[in-house]
């Protein structure tokens, strides 16, 4: 019943395409979003609400996202693979990515499955390129480009045109 309700709630107005200059990345980017759901640390099992499965993905990416840094890439990809569930979850609900998602009556959130999902498909395919599956590297990075051009459909950012840049780049045929 609660995903049926939320559900409605995103498709009330889906909003026309972005269009004139792109949200700065001082006001939507990714240690933003990290902030902004960072303290009570939700599981899987406790993930009822969309609200929920955000918090979740985001918690899981930042976790990925250390693992990453330190070259555990086994960890990590299977951190951003987790990620990647908890967002396909809202996705199915709310497919459109919000620079003011209302989360609590006067609380908005910055709230971008698309481009946190196109994130970690990047991050993934640099972690398969690394372990030598080309095949599997492109294939993330598809995924990726697709989910951040819905992203910019909604919401243009220049977190959003930045990140398009680089898998448009990793994608081009010199890159093979």
């Amino acid at each position: 019943m609660v995903f049926v309700l939320l559900a409605l709630q995103g498709c009330a107005g889906t909003p026309p395409p972005a269009s004139g200059p792109p949200i700065p990345l001082k006001e939507a980017n990714l240690e933003i979003v990290f902030e902004q759901n960072e303290g009570l640390e939700v599981t899987p099992e406790d993930a009822k609400e969309l609200r929920d499965f955000y918090r979740l993905g985001v918690q899981q990416k930042m976790k990925a996202e250390k693992l990453f840094r330190e070259k555990s890439y086994p960890e990590a990809l299977k951190l951003y693979r987790s990620s990647n569930e908890s967002f396909s979850t809202i996705l199915r609900y709310m497919d459109q990515d919000s620079a003011e998602y209302m989360l609590f009556e006067n609380t908005h959130i910055l709230f971008f499955p698309n481009v946190l999902m196109a994130d970690n498909e990047l991050k993934m395919g640099l972690i398969l390129r690394a372990r030598e599956q080309e095949g599997s590297a492109r294939r993330c990075w598809k995924r990726s480009l697709a989910s951040v051009q819905k992203s910019l459909q909604a919401e243009r950012t220049e977190w959003g045109l930045s990140l398009q840049e680089k898998i448009i780049s990793l994608l081009s045929p010199k890159n093979k």
